[in-house]
């Protein structure tokens, strides 16, 4: 005797529970391990999934006045008087870190033969905040630093560590020398493209002479940059200093923030790449 359409049918729907369940839980392992790029190629049955939205037949016209979103700048973590929130600027800082030494002598750099951090006054104490090889604080650039580290000791019992500081242009002159013979692309690293051409224009035309005299020509054209306005590095501009954080815990890049807006005239911006906090002091 012939099953009933009704029966058939019935049957038929409780056969394809399994697979439906199957491919339920597939669906479901996937958004929770973040693949959801792979949703698509599931045959989903009609089932509520955490996160998974159906897709909708027609999507909502966006208004009139809506725009595109720009890409935010860098985070601006603090300011000069107020807690540290202050709004980020406009544009990115060229905030490029310097080449270690080891990196200068496979560049076949000769070493610098005055590095160290500007004294105020005579006699002088190294702070207690460190300084890196080739690192320089002008006079009144170095008093607010440490005012800052001592504001960060007393709420951590840590000190700063200060990975750049003010170049002139002859520093800057080696730190791009250095990345260009190490095979870095400066276009990559700084925003200011015409700039960058002008500097690896003179490194080109001198670079069969000895590196001392490469690094003189890309400064001379650096040197006419900063006279004209232009600084390929936010470096070159008088106060600002990086600090590193890449080993602060939450509470001690608080405890940072927090030292920096107590001693005021510092903006303080949060950069990813390398992480550390870019400071403009005024």
């Amino acid at each position: 005797m012939p099953t009933p359409p009704t029966r058939r049918a019935a049957a038929q729907e409780r056969s394809l529970e399994p697979p439906r369940r199957l491919r339920a839980l597939a669906a479901a392992l996937l958004c929770a391990t973040g693949c959801t790029e792979r949703l698509e190629s599931i045959d989903l049955p009609s089932i509520g999934l955490p996160g998974l939205d159906p897709p909708a037949t027609s999507a909502p016209a966006a208004p009139a006045s809506a725009a595109p979103r720009a890409p935010s700048a860098p985070r601006a973590a603090g300011s000069a008087s107020a807690a540290p929130r202050a709004a980020a600027p406009a544009t990115r800082p060229e905030c490029d870190e310097l080449p270690s030494e080891e990196e200068e002598r496979r560049a076949q750099l000769p070493p610098l033969t005055a590095l160290g951090k500007a004294v105020p006054t005579e006699p002088w104490s190294p702070p207690p905040y460190e300084v890196l090889p080739g690192v320089t604080l002008p006079a009144k650039i170095a008093a607010k630093v440490e005012q800052i580290d001592q504001g960060y000791a007393r709420r951590t019992r840590e000190h700063l560590v200060i990975t750049s500081g003010t170049r002139d242009a002859n520093r800057q002159a080696r730190a791009m020398f250095t990345k260009l013979r190490l095979g870095e692309d400066l276009l990559q690293l700084y925003r200011n493209k015409a700039a960058v051409q002008e500097i690896k224009k003179a490194y080109q035309a001198n670079s069969r002479k000895p590196p001392e005299q490469v690094v003189a020509a890309m400064e001379a054209v650096i040197q006419d940059q900063i006279d004209r306005g232009i600084y390929v590095s936010a470096h070159l501009r008088r106060g600002a200093v990086d600090v590193r954080n890449r080993t602060m815990s939450p509470k001690e890049k608080r405890a940072f923030l927090e030292s920096a807006a107590e001693v005021g005239g510092v903006l303080v911006l949060e950069e990813t790449t390398p992480a550390h906090y870019h400071l403009q002091i005024d």
